[in-house]
């Protein structure tokens, strides 16, 4: 899996140190982004967070922090439509998805990023 860097607001996030984010691609080729919150000290497992509607990836930076605190990392999507993920109409604004199975490709991609990264095991 490709993975390249992507914005993140760590001052928005109020995270761990040393978080970021990625794009990476779904297999239909939509562009996703992903944010990887680290442990602090050794790790325990990795979590993987999955947000709301309308969410991002920022917006769990304090909850992340918590787990890197008990000595998880994080990993969280920006899911097709919401944050800075690509979007599947042309108007941005709308967070639309055809079928639900969108969703499985977008989590199958960060099982996938996940892998990639060689997070801690195991997933939660």
């Amino acid at each position: 899996m490709d993975l390249s860097p992507a914005p993140f607001h760590a001052d928005l996030a109020e995270g761990p140190a040393g978080a970021c984010a990625y794009w990476i691609r779904a297999d239909d080729g939509l562009r996703l982004r992903i944010g990887h919150y680290p442990a602090t000290g050794p790790a325990r497992g990795t979590v993987l967070l999955f947000p709301g509607r309308t969410e991002y990836i920022e917006k769990y930076g304090r909850t992340a922090a918590d787990l890197s605190r008990a000595g998880y990392d994080t990993l969280t999507i920006d899911w097709r439509g919401q944050g800075l993920a690509d979007r599947m109409l042309t108007d941005a604004r709308v967070g639309h998805i055809t079928l639900f199975t969108d969703y499985q490709r977008d989590v199958a991609a960060l099982c996938a990023a996940a892998r990639t990264l060689e997070l801690p095991q195991p997933l939660h």
